[in-house]
């Protein structure tokens, strides 16, 4: 589809915790989305719903054969706002993939189809939550 896509965090958030410890949660963006429309309305509303979410559309400028989903690669989804029966044939391709499970969206995508979450937990207990006791004080 093209050139992978940099991995840079979209959101940071730095949360307390009880003790003291380090908790940080970055959203990121998934793989490319595939736009399948119907149509070029359709496809361009998909794309511009996923890039406001902070996540990377590809139109498909038309339609696809579904078999064409069993192997096109570096697709983290697929949208699809047409027909239940050309949703079915879209699905049952999208499951015969190797890998990794696409989702094959229906409606208006969300945050949790276009990001992932990381979560980064240092724990300072040992010190009594003050990080600073941790740092190696053997070069002083």
């Amino acid at each position: 589809l093209a050139a992978p896509l940099t991995d840079t965090a979209i959101v940071t958030h730095d949360m307390p915790g009880p003790t003291g410890e380090s908790n940080r949660l970055t959203l990121h963006p998934r793989g490319p989305v595939l736009c399948l429309g119907p149509g070029p309305q359709a496809e361009a509303a998909q794309a511009a719903a996923v890039a406001s979410l902070g996540g990377h559309p590809v139109q498909a400028g038309g339609a696809v054969p579904p078999g064409w989903l069993e192997t096109a690669p570096g697709l983290s989804a697929v949208l699809w706002w047409g027909d239940e029966g050309q949703g079915r044939a879209l699905a049952q391709a999208l499951s015969r993939r190797a890998g990794p499970i696409l989702p094959l969206i229906t409606a208006m995508p969300d945050a949790g189809h276009v990001l992932t979450e990381r979560h980064l937990c240092i724990d300072t207990t040992a010190s009594g939550g003050n990080a600073q006791l941790l740092v190696d004080q053997s070069s002083t």
